[in-house]
């Protein structure tokens, strides 16, 4: 069984086998919030018994952007976990609303590639699109630990979010550990400019959409390899949709 492991006070990391996708649970002494719901119903089954085994306060859902592997489990991390608000960028919520058939679609497709054995589930998933349009900078109070939530602009997709709670950073997919970040239909440039711009008060624990939790020096190697993207030949393999 999947679960979390403690990587700040307050903060644990699940850190999923299949696709190497993580999920954050950051808990306060009234509230908790889940950020990322993984790729299937049996996944998000999993992901919510692991919560439960951490706290048992209400909670809330924000999903970092629009990708499958991290929203396809809100409709079963909702409802067993008895979330009320799940917080997303309009793009996101828009995506999984009126275009949610091409984007399983996708979904598996990716999955054919890189996650066959997931791939069924994934087309048979009921998708809950989020609830909560984030289009600003937000602070969600948990008690005694705030999250402060914004989109610093296009990116890895047009929807991605960032957290941070002070002491830890939740990039999404803007940071990825142990493979190379998916650039396709990306904007690869603002990329580049955003994490130029966050490098510098980024905290010593950075928590990425994919891997191990980094540091800032890895977060400045990665943008130089997406700053290399635009200048040359890639050096990557780049793979899609995650």
């Amino acid at each position: 069984m999947a679960t979390f492991t403690q990587a700040a006070p307050h903060v644990y990391v699940l850190r999923y086998p299949v696709l190497d996708v993580n999920s954050v649970l950051i808990v306060g002494s009234e509230r908790a919030l889940l950020v990322d719901t993984l790729s299937t119903d049996a996944q998000a089954l999993e992901l919510a018994a692991a919560v439960r085994t951490v706290t048992t306060l209400p909670i809330d859902i924000l999903n970092t952007h629009g990708h499958f592997d991290h929203v396809l489990g809100n409709r079963v991390a909702a409802r067993m976990l008895r979330a009320e608000r799940i917080w997303a960028h309009p793009t996101v919520i828009e995506t999984w609303t009126a275009r949610t058939e091409a984007a399983l679609t996708d979904a598996v497709a990716v999955c054919a590639s890189l996650a066959p054995e997931i791939a069924g589930n994934v087309g048979a998933t009921v998708p809950l699109a989020p609830t909560e349009a984030l289009t600003e900078r937000v602070t969600i109070e948990l008690g005694g630990v705030s999250v402060t939530a914004w989109h610093p602009g296009p990116a890895h997709t047009d929807g991605d979010l960032v957290l941070s709670t002070g002491e830890v950073f939740l990039a999404g997919d803007l940071v990825e550990e142990g493979a190379d970040p998916d650039t396709s239909g990306s904007d690869v440039a603002n990329w580049v400019n955003i994490l130029d711009g966050l490098l510098p008060s980024m905290p010593d624990v950075i928590v990425p959409g994919h891997g191990a939790c980094v540091d800032p020096g890895f977060v400045a190697r990665q943008r130089d390899d997406l700053r290399q993207l635009l200048l040359g030949p890639a050096k990557h393999v780049v793979h899609s949709g995650l």
